[in-house]
């Protein structure tokens, strides 16, 4: 994941250990987002919160909008990347 923010790595490094896997790379992912990693799993977002310190930059977001894929991670302000997953 060398094109990963740096700040979403340990987001993606904790869910590749807790045995979520990458549905797809977006690249681009829109015009407000150059590089999206979908997981095909929710995100665990307790674990993520309890376990890592995100910088101030990376929000949460969900997205429950029909009109496009459903869906809730993390975004980089910085970066303007986004790592997700599947609404629950």
């Amino acid at each position: 994941m060398a094109r990963l923010s740096q700040y979403l790595l340990p987001i993606f490094q904790l869910e590749v250990s807790l045995g979520n896997e990458v549905e797809r790379i977006d690249e681009p992912a829109g015009t407000e987002c150059p590089y999206a990693v979908i997981f095909k799993r929710p995100l665990h977002k307790k674990e993520i919160e309890d376990e890592i310190h995100l910088a101030a930059s990376v929000k949460y977001w969900e997205s429950h909008d029909c009109h496009y894929e459903t869906g809730a991670g993390y975004y980089c302000e910085v970066t303007k990347h986004s790592i997700s997953g599947p609404s629950k």
